[in-house]
């Protein structure tokens, strides 16, 4: 019999059912069966995926905002509208676990468990909230912008996931940084199939730029006439009545970014991990653009510069910043040299989720 894995993912932003979606390929390899709970842009990610047994819609947890950013009061003061999602939530996954009947859980920013606790169903989490705990300590230039967002939500997802899960899969791009305790367990970066190394040796000759799909995503308003490379943008519609030259194209919002990402010389992103890491493993120079006051988008960041692949930028920045990264192609093309080849994450995790649902009890 089948191994019968659900997914709980939050469909706030895309990188959650883009990093799911990477373990439950691996799953698909071992005959595993895998639904997937999800909202929003999960459910635009996930519909029709050959790979998915059954699709299910729920709410999703979001962040507070004050303008177009992330305000940590604002999200206090929807503490009350948290919880009747959560309830609705609870209700709709206890139907879920009754109709599907997996062996095991596995969350993805969903907070949700009393369902599966209630059953005697073991639940795992995709989540790398102890790298950003650690990391915060790691580096000493860590700006006060961030430290709001850091205590008050940040260091409550380690230690929810610390004290309340079975089994914390947590993927980092940085060995220097210290492993937390058990239930988190460390792994490599968890990036889908095709989203392998490409490594570039010519003169560049395209930049991609490739921004979250959350209501909190970098804006992209490019203004120079002149240009060394072509630039290409994923995730954004073209302005109204924008000029189509050839040089600057826009993709709109798109599932699969490889095709486009593969012969990309330089790549601008902001700061969800899932993002860095497929670039990161495709081995290509980047830009990360830190959401303003998300401590765990500044310290992904972080670490890229850390690694030496790339830099940080701030939003108003982004068009200034190309013209001396490029200049810079080679530097961050060599860390990558000098850096061991990442471990598959995706299917470290899904041999830990197996092992888990196979546990007594």
């Amino acid at each position: 019999m089948s191994t019968r894995i659900l997914f709980l993912i939050s469909g706030l932003g895309l990188g959650n059912s883009t990093r799911c979606h990477a373990v439950i390929q691996r799953l698909q390899s071992a005959r595993a069966e895998v639904a997937v709970a999800t909202s929003g842009n999960g459910l635009w990610y996930f519909d029709g995926r050959p790979e998915v047994l059954s699709l299910y819609e729920a709410q999703s947890l979001y962040y507070g905002q004050s303008g177009s950013q992330i305000s940590i009061f604002h999200t206090l003061l929807n503490a009350g509208e948290y919880v009747n999602i959560m309830r609705h939530n609870k209700k709709q996954l206890s139907k879920i676990l009754d109709d599907f009947k997996p062996n095991v859980a596995v969350t993805d920013s969903v907070y949700t468990l009393a369902p599966m606790r209630d059953r005697k169903i073991p639940v795992a989490a995709l989540n790398n909230a102890d790298v950003v705990h650690e990391a915060y300590r790691f580096f000493d230039d860590t700006p006060k912008s961030i430290r709001a967002q850091f205590y008050g939500i940040e260091e409550l997802d380690y230690l929810f996931h610390r004290k309340r899960l079975d089994l914390v899969l947590s993927p980092t791009l940085d060995r220097a940084i210290p492993v937390s305790p058990p239930p988190y367990a460390r792994i490599g970066p968890i990036v889908r199939t095709g989203y392998g190394a490409a490594q570039m040796t010519r003169s560049p000759k395209k930049v991609v730029i490739m921004l979250s799909g959350s209501v909190f995503g970098t804006p992209v308003r490019l203004t120079e006439a002149d240009r060394p490379v072509n630039i290409e943008v994923v995730g954004r519609r073209a302005p109204e009545n924008w000029p189509e030259d050839g040089q600057i194209i826009y993709h709109g919002r798109q599932r699969e970014t490889g095709p486009i990402l593969k012969d990309a010389d330089l790549v601008i992103i902001n700061g969800g991990f899932s993002a860095v890491s497929e670039i990161f493993c495709m081995r290509k120079p980047m830009l990360v653009v830190p959401v303003p006051n998300h401590a765990e988008q500044w310290l992904n960041a972080r670490m890229i510069k850390h690694l030496g692949v790339g830099d940080i930028i701030a939003e108003e920045d982004l068009e200034a910043a190309i013209l001396p990264a490029l200049s810079r192609i080679e530097e961050f093309r060599a860390s990558y040299e000098y850096l061991p080849a990442p471990e598959d994450g995706a299917q470290q995790a899904a041999k830990r989720i197996l092992a888990l649902a196979e546990l007594p009890g």
